[in-house]
Formats: structure tokens, C-alpha cells, sequence
């Protein structure tokens, strides 16, 4: 079959490839003339799920109601490969899907999320709906929301027969240890009459993986933020703690119920992908790289009884290894031969395992779906992510690695516009900075950088995840000293390799990427001529207040093992009680309503700002949470931050309209919202 196989594709890549040539006839658009606009726009179909059967397609659709950005979604139903519309449920006004799922091959369900009050982003509610395919038997399952309670949905059988299953917490205080998680199969073509509780356990936040309908595996984290793992042969058995010292997330229960698969890392190294019987004996490693993570999310599985056949490491470029001889890895690895420069993602199955929904993308492209059927051998784009993009206008994004002066090897990713080196550069960090890292899928921030003839610089320094335990560990308590040395090598690295002009630099994040943005010209005077600042942290003092981390036990003891709470230390480590040693310009992005980061730190950044006599620019918007949400708003920053960049680090001999349009005074807008 893989002979086949591979003779089909190398036809179909050739067909398709001259079929890309015509419809590309026309010379491509100059990359610095695409709009910002479109590195904004959200997907028209999003969240595309398979039948089981594999005959339909259900996706979220948007529409865009008005000029003033409101958007109207709802959950369309498409036969498959011709994607012919079968029916089409509207959301509610201010209603988003969060999640569509089958239950059965005619019967829905969706996870709604609505937009409340003031609020841009919508916010995931407690309710349900479910829909048959053709539209009609609408139903919406109520869960009660009373105070100190969630739900979410926690998965569906291994076999689809109209149940899911569905998780509810709740917590009496602020302690995991004081609350509970219980599990209930629900039947979602009863319209939610039959509810039967599977599982509970007294301990908040905990997750559930079962076998044939019964739990067999719950975990979670205690209090003091170490992984709980217990288990239990049978359902009338009670749940026993099993002592680790492995770092360990359950993925999948074997089709015997007698192992099960797990995302392991023993010694701190790299996660691997290991198996062993359900009291943790007999673990064995099936999948792993020296260097990078093999994370749960990056292993491919086959149709029931879900065996995984591949698996690809997060870090660098793609590099998938197959386990096994399956039909699932002959079709996957002659996917990934005939489109070499993309990644290949199962992203549905059908349950005969004839027909797969396939998710490619790659750096420069955002991606595509498509639909392979074994019988007749056959592949049909569906639809594409984004098809206002042209990956032809893109940049490439080049893995790299460096040694600090420490030895430490980090890697990260580089994208260069195609006009050469010696260019102005983009310190971009990523976020979290414990649990984020930066990936070489399509990145609509560093592409319109490289868009505008700009370099940018993503580093993976320490305390980012995919690469284990250890590697994030070591950037705890270390917020302002390590991994802003990290970052200040990764310049100096660009710089050294001939990439960037060591006179335009410019450093932008959000988030911590924010807080970076705001530290890192402390701790490196002279190497950076403006900075960005997007919902970053300034005193960590509020953060630690105001937050909703801090909210929960949970979140305390977080922060007080990760950045450290006395207060010489937040001292230390907060960049507004260090202002006379930040020199250079800065545009400060917030939204109003951001709970994570909360908007204090920018308005006493600004009020210091104001008394040291600095210069900043200023953009809040008065319906945003943590990042924008809006497309308007994204698209307004990223114009004002072409502006701001072509002002301190941009071609002095060619300004963009927008820079132009702008008063060369700072702050370009009114300080006082």
C-alpha cells in the first residue's frame, strides 16, 4: 500500500503545484505593502471537527456583521470533500464556539463562550448545546453555575454513542485540598435527562482518564504546585495516591485497560513518550530526543483502538518519528514527503480509519485542511486557514541555537525579510515565561515585522517549556537576572552573526514578553533604542495584589517558588522602581480590562514616566482583557507599532504613511485616557 500511496501523491503534488501556478499567474504583492490588517484578521472557519463516519465537516463560522467589527458566529455543518452546506446553526448575539464536538455521527455538541458586559474576549460559560447535524433538536444543557463551582467538558468514549463526559469542581475555599472534582457521562440525545456520576474525588481541579466508561486515572496538582497522580483497577475500587518522582501527564489508556501512555520525564531531562502498567511499573520510553520535549499534543494516534504511530519533538524544525508500520503512519509519512516544507497533523479521524482529516501548515503558511480518503485514494483541499495570506510573501522562520557564556544551549527562531543582513532587529520574547515557548508555525507578529524589513529574534530562554522539568526550573526566580541575560546573548548572537545592526535594536513583548520589553533595557544601557511594551508587568507589587493569580492558594505559592514575594526581591525585580536607568522611549499597550496583568501597571508606568520627564506613547483600549481580542484594535496596533519602529529604528530615508501622519512629539496620542 505505501508504494501506492506514494505514487498517488507525487501525481496529485504535481497537479496540484501547477494549479498554484496558474491561479498565482500575476506577479505576488511587494510583502511591504500587504496591510496590517491582514496579520489581524481572524479565521472565517475555525475549530473544524470530523464526523465519525467522516461524511461531514462541523466548523464555526464567522461572519462580519459591520464596519465597526461585530462579528456574528455560527456553527455550519458541510459534507465532505465537496463541502456542500448541510445546515447552519446561528450563535446568539455575543455568543462564540469555544469547542464543537461529535457525539455521534448526527448529533453535535458545542461549548459556548459569550461576550459580557464590557468585555472584547468572549468568556467561556458553564452551558452547553446540543444539535443534530441537519440543524434540527436544538438543546441546552444547564450547569448550575452556583457560586465556587465550574464545569468543563472532560472528553468522549473511545467509541462515540451519543455521551460525553463532563467535569464539575468545586472548592469551598481557596485550597485545592478543600474542594472536588466529580465526573459524570452524560447523554447528550437524551436532551441531558440521563446524567450519571462516574467519578469523584475530594481534591479540586483534578482531570480524569478512563477505559470502557470508567475512570481509571485522575490528576491534577495539590496546592503546593506537585503533580497528584492516582488510579484504580475497577470503578468500585477506591482511588490510590501513586508515589513519583517522575514528572508524568497521562494521555491514553490501552485498549486491555492494563497500561497506559504517558508524557514522562524521569530525571528532569526532556518529556518523553513512555508506557507502563497502571500502578506505574513496567515504564518504558517509546518516543524521545536529547534536546527537545515529546509533548502529549505532538503525538499522532491511530483510529480506535488509538495507538500512537508518531511522534514530533517541539523544538527546531518538524522532524516526526514514526513507531509503527500502521496505515496511519504510511499516510502520514507520504503526506509529509509530497509537502516537505509543511507540517503534517491528523486533526480527525473517521472511525474505519478510511478517511482523515489532515492539518498542514509550516512557517510561512498558516495552513490548510484537507480530506484524504483510502478508498478511492484521493486528497481535497478543503479549505484554507487564512487564504488571504500568501505564503510566497512570507518570510522563512530559521531555527538556530547559541551557547551563553554560561554554556548554556538555547534555541529560538530567526526571521529575516529577504532583504539581506546587517538589519534593524526585533528582540521579540514570548510570554508566560514558565510554560510558553516560541514554535516555527506561523507567527502573524513576526511576519509583519519581517513585512516592514525587520528582523526578529524569538529566544527560548531558560524557564521556557519543551525541554523538560529541568530547563524550566532553571528560570525560576530568575525573571530579571537569567533569562534577560538569555535574551541580551540572543541579541548579541544576531548581532555577531552578521543578521542585525547593532544600532537598531528594538525590544518587543507582551505579557512577560511586556515585562521584558521594560527590563531588558535595564539591564543592557545602550543596546536597544525603543521599546514595546503590551500588557507587560511594571511593578510585580500588583501583580501579586491584583492579579487573579494570587486569587487561589494555588497561584500564591506560584508566584512565591517562581519570581519570589519578599519584598526586596520585588523590588529587585519590578522596572518601575528602577526608571532611572530605563533610557529609552517606550510604547505602552494595555487593555482596560486585563485581569491577569492588571492595567495599574500601566497608568503608574505612565505616572512615573511623566515625573522622571521620559518619553512614551500610549494605547489602551477600554474593552480589552489580556492581549486584544478585537480586530480592529490588533490591526490599529500594529499599525501604530510600524509607526513607532520606522520612528527610532526604521529607514531614515523612507517613512510609511502611517509614521508620516503621526506628529513627530511624544506621545503621539492623548496621555490621559
Amino acid at each position: 500500500m505505501s508504494y501506492c500511496l506514494r505514487g498517488f501523491f507525487a501525481a496529485f503534488f504535481l497537479c496540484l503545484a501547477s494549479s498554484q501556478a496558474l491561479a498565482n499567474n500575476t506577479a505576488p504583492t511587494p510583502a511591504s505593502s500587504i496591510p496590517a490588517s491582514d496579520f489581524a484578521r481572524p479565521q472565517q472557519l475555525a475549530l473544524p471537527t470530523l464526523s465519525p463516519d467522516g461524511e461531514y465537516l462541523a466548523a464555526s463560522v464567522r461572519d462580519k456583521v459591520d464596519a465597526d467589527d461585530d462579528n456574528r458566529y455560527a456553527i455550519g455543518v458541510f459534507h465532505v470533500p465537496d463541502m456542500k452546506a448541510v445546515s447552519r446553526m446561528d450563535m446568539p448575539e455575543h455568543y462564540v464556539p469555544s469547542m464543537i464536538r461529535w457525539v455521534s455521527n448526527t448529533r453535535l455538541i458545542v461549548l459556548p463562550s459569550k461576550q459580557i458586559g464590557s468585555l472584547e474576549e468572549p468568556v467561556a460559560g458553564g452551558n452547553l448545546i446540543a444539535v443534530n447535524f441537519d440543524g434540527s433538536h436544538p438543546k441546552k444543557m444547564f450547569i448550575r453555575e452556583e457560586s465556587g463551582t465550574a464545569g468543563t467538558f472532560a472528553g468522549l468514549p473511545e467509541k462515540r454513542n451519543g455521551h460525553f463526559y463532563w467535569a464539575n469542581y468545586r472548592d469551598s475555599s481557596d485550597l485545592i485540598k478543600e474542594g472536588t472534582s466529580t465526573l459524570y457521562d452524560v447523554d447528550a440525545e437524551s436532551d441531558f435527562t440521563k446524567i450519571v456520576t462516574i467519578a469523584k474525588i475530594d481534591m479540586f481541579g483534578m482531570h480524569f482518564l478512563l477505559h470502557d466508561g470508567v475512570a481509571l486515572i485522575a490528576y491534577g496538582e495539590d496546592d503546593q504546585n506537585k503533580r497528584v497522580i492516582m488510579s484504580r483497577a475497577a470503578k468500585d475500587l477506591p482511588w490510590q495516591k501513586i508515589p513519583t518522582d517522575a514528572y508524568l501527564t497521562p494521555l491514553h489508556i490501552s485498549e486491555d485497560g492494563v497500561q497506559v501512555y504517558w508524557q514522562m520525564s524521569a530525571n528532569g531531562c526532556p518529556y518523553t513518550l513512555a508506557i507502563s502498567k497502571l500502578d506505574l511499573s513496567d515504564m518504558k520510553v517509546i518516543a524521545a530526543d536529547d534536546f527537545g520535549d515529546i509533548d502529549g499534543n505532538d503525538v499522532e494516534w491511530t483510529p480506535y483502538p488509538q495507538k500512537p504511530f508518531a511522534a514530533t519533538p517541539q523544538t527546531g524544525l518538524p522532524k516526526t518519528t514514526y513507531l509503527d508500520d500502521s496505515n496511519s503512519a504510511t499516510i502520514h509519512k507520504a503526506l509529509s514527503e509530497q509537502f516537505p516544507h509543511y507540517a503534517i497533523r491528523f486533526a480527525g479521524t473517521s472511525e474505519d480509519g478510511t478517511r482523515v482529516l489532515v492539518f498542514a501548515y509550516s512557517d510561512r503558511d498558516p495552513g490548510f485542511y484537507a480530506l484524504f480518503t483510502l478508498s478511492p485514494v484521493s486528497l481535497k483541499i478543503l479549505f484554507k486557514v487564512a487564504p488571504w495570506i500568501h505564503p510566497e510573501q512570507m518570510a522563512a522562520r530559521q531555527p538556530i541555537r547559541f551557547k551563553t557564556r554560561d554554556g548554556r544551549l538555547l534555541d529560538g527562531y530567526l526571521t529575516l525579510p529577504a532583504q539581506g543582513k546587517n538589519l534593524p532587529l526585533v528582540l521579540l520574547p514570548h510570554g508566560g515565561p514558565f510554560n510558553e515557548r516560541d514554535d516555527w508555525g506561523f507567527d502573524p507578529w513576526p511576519q509583519f515585522l519581517a513585512s516592514r524589513g525587520y528582523a526578529v529574534l524569538q529566544v527560548n530562554y531558560r524557564g521556557s517549556s519543551g525541554r523538560g522539568p529541568n530547563f524550566k526550573f532553571s528560570g525560576y526566580r530568575q525573571v530579571s537576572t537569567g533569562i534577560q541575560q538569555d535574551l541580551l546573548e540572543g541579541v548579541h548572537w544576531a548581532i555577531d552573526s552578521g543578521y542585525a545592526n547593532k544600532d537598531r535594536v528594538c525590544v518587543f513583548g507582551a505579557s512577560f514578553g511586556g515585562y521584558s520589553a521594560l527590563m531588558a533595557p535595564i539591564r543592557a544601557p545602550g543596546m536597544f533604542k525603543c521599546s514595546i511594551d503590551f500588557a507587560g508587568i511594571s511593578d510585580y507589587a500588583i501583580e501579586f495584589d491584583k492579579s487573579d493569580t494570587e486569587e487561589s492558594a494555588y497561584g500564591r505559592n506560584y508566584f512565591e517558588k517562581a519570581i519570589g514575594t519578599d519584598p526586596a526581591n520585588i523590588k529587585a525585580i519590578s522596572p518601575i522602581d528602577q526608571l532611572d536607568q530605563f533610557n529609552v522611549p517606550v510604547l505602552i499597550v494595555h487593555g482596560e480590562k486585563d485581569p491577569r496583568v492588571p492595567l495599574k501597571n500601566a497608568t503608574e508606568l505612565r505616572s512615573a514616566l511623566d515625573k522622571a520627564g521620559k518619553p512614551y506613547e500610549w494605547l489602551v483600549k477600554p474593552k480589552e482583557l489580556h492581549g486584544f481580542y478585537s480586530e480592529a484594535n490588533n490591526t490599529e496596533f500594529l499599525e501604530y507599532m510600524q509607526a513607532f519602529l520606522e520612528k527610532y529604528i526604521g529607514d531614515e530615508n523612507v517613512k510609511s504613511d502611517a509614521a508620516a501622519a503621526r506628529p513627530s512629539g511624544s506621545p503621539t496620542v492623548p496621555q490621559k485616557p
